[in-house]
């Protein structure tokens, strides 16, 4: 069996920073659109990706987690390194492997040779208190996971840089705080946003608003 790495970060500080991401993007995609493809949430499982060729998807189920990432300039890739998406799994629970079988691996298809299978060069699983891997965590992230940097900073780091990246305005850095406090102290409730909490986003063109609609309904804040 292939030598199983603890990473540097749990389970619950991983959720906490897809959320915060989350709540960053679907306020700040009222007014960059196009990025609308960047985070998404489909029931347990986030999504996301940027420009340049990196996807990956996390699948958060009750007691275990599930993480696979593909990377189109990953050398593995141009070796041509098409291994079963499953060996990257090798040595997790029967739990996670069916998480990762049936929700994770299903939003990274591709055709290989002419088989339509799940494609990835790197992935990473969950218990309840710890996060694994077959892969160091620089080799992590260098073959996809790296997409995670600002999920993976400390509180007040994150906000920052997803300030800094969507050039955020000080009301829309408060909205975004208040929001996640909320979110985080009750996972499952459904958050409404007043008219107060709707003029934060800064923005009124129907369109953008739509955008925005659409992403916080996927995590359960309501935008009427």
């Amino acid at each position: 069996m292939k030598k199983i790495n603890i990473l540097s970060t749990n389970p619950q500080n991983l959720w906490n920073g897809c959320i915060l991401a989350s709540i960053a993007h679907a306020i700040m995609v009222a007014h960059y659109p196009l990025t609308a493809c960047e985070h998404s949430w489909d029931g347990i499982n986030y999504s996301f990706q940027d420009m340049s060729g990196v996807r990956g998807t996390i699948s958060f189920a009750d007691k275990c987690c599930s993480a696979a990432f593909r990377d189109e300039n990953s050398k593995r890739l141009k070796n041509k390194y098409y291994a079963n998406a499953l060996d990257f799994f090798e040595g997790c629970s029967r739990e996670v492997l069916e998480i990762a079988k049936n929700e994770t691996l299903q939003y990274l298809l591709e055709n290989v040779n002419g088989q339509n299978k799940p494609l990835i060069t790197t992935a990473f699983w969950g218990d309840e208190k710890s996060l694994f891997s077959l892969d160091t965590q620089n080799d992590m992230m260098v073959n996809g996971a790296g997409i995670l940097e600002r999920q993976l900073l400390e509180y007040k780091l994150s906000i920052s840089s997803w300030s800094e990246y969507y050039e955020m305005t000080a009301q829309q850095v408060d909205l975004l705080e208040f929001l996640y406090k909320r979110k985080i102290e009750n996972p499952s409730n459904v958050l409404e946003l007043t008219k107060t909490d709707i003029s934060k986003i800064g923005c009124d063109d129907p369109d953008g608003l739509h955008e925005s609609k659409v992403s916080f309904n996927e995590i359960n804040i309501i935008l009427t």
